[in-house]
């Protein structure tokens, strides 16, 4: 066991930006700022190659739904 409790070679774990759970990254859902057609906003990046800081979401459909909603709330500069 390491400090955080996870499992020693578990691999890189992540918090879903909505409930936030921590799971392993291979179980989440990356989302990246970007253009989708619905005008700027996060996209799915699903390979987890797109640039930029990423947000991630669990399977459980209650986050899901929420984030569809979810707005950055980052302080504008």
């Amino acid at each position: 066991m390491t400090d955080n409790g996870q499992p020693q070679g578990a691999g890189p774990v992540r918090m879903c930006c909505i409930c936030r759970r921590r799971l392993a990254k291979a179980e989440m859902l990356r989302h990246v700022r970007g253009e989708s057609e619905r005008g700027e906003g996060f996209v799915p990046d699903p390979k987890g190659i797109m640039p930029g800081r990423g947000l991630y979401v669990c399977g459980q459909a209650e986050c899901r739904e929420r984030f569809l909603r979810y707005r950055d709330r980052r302080k504008k500069r």
